[in-house]
């Protein structure tokens, strides 16, 4: 199949699940020689950051949830002091706590809410750069077809003058050899050096 030379505005929809491209040492290769397109450059960056916000997300969440931990355990600690001995700084400190843990619970709640849509949208985001992937290098492969036909061609075309010269070559020395013999019988040695001398440089 070959492709046309017009240039294709969106690429076609590719529906396979793949790894994520920018972290592929392959892909990156596919470019070492060509400047990316302002597209698959935007992606990249686009997927880069998709992916470092998953993982500092995946921190955060570690991080808030063992903070939780912690406050649960003062409001258990305080409480019973709270209770108990009915001390005010005991209280103070169990509502404070409290608070802190509904602030904690809120961002919780939005990191977890974000990293529930986040592998869709690396999914959509990698997929989106994969088309436009494939497109680049199936332009550059076209342009790429078309020089290696015009090499292939070329190619051949000096093979085949080759192959002519080369028959031409043996006929003319096999030319050469038939009158150089037979005059050298004809005349002699003597004579012969004489008209090398003179037509051949002599030399035979």
């Amino acid at each position: 199949m070959f492709f046309s030379k017009q240039k294709i505005e969106k690429p076609i929809n590719i529906e396979k699940k793949v790894h994520i491209l920018t972290l592929d040492n392959r892909w990156h290769e596919l470019f070492k020689n060509n400047k990316k397109p302002k597209k698959i450059v935007e992606l990249e960056k686009r997927l880069n950051k998709l992916l470092g916000e998953q993982g500092q997300l995946t921190n955060d969440l570690k991080e808030y949830t063992l903070l939780k931990k912690k406050m649960m355990v003062d409001i258990m600690d305080n409480m019973k002091e709270a209770i108990e001995d009915e001390d005010d700084e005991a209280i103070g400190e169990m509502e404070k706590s409290k608070k802190y843990i509904n602030d904690i619970k809120v961002k919780i709640d939005k990191m977890e809410s974000r990293m529930e849509n986040m592998p869709k949208e690396i999914q959509t985001t990698n997929k989106e750069l994969l088309e436009y992937t494939m497109q680049d290098c199936y332009m550059r492969m076209f342009n790429t077809k078309n020089e290696l036909d015009e090499l292939n061609e070329w190619i051949e075309k000096v093979r085949a003058e080759l192959k002519e010269k080369a028959v031409r070559q043996t006929e003319a020395k096999e030319e050469y050899d038939k009158m150089y013999s037979y005059m050298h019988d004809l005349v002699g040695y003597e004579v012969i050096e004489l008209y090398d001398k003179k037509y051949l440089g002599g030399s035979k």
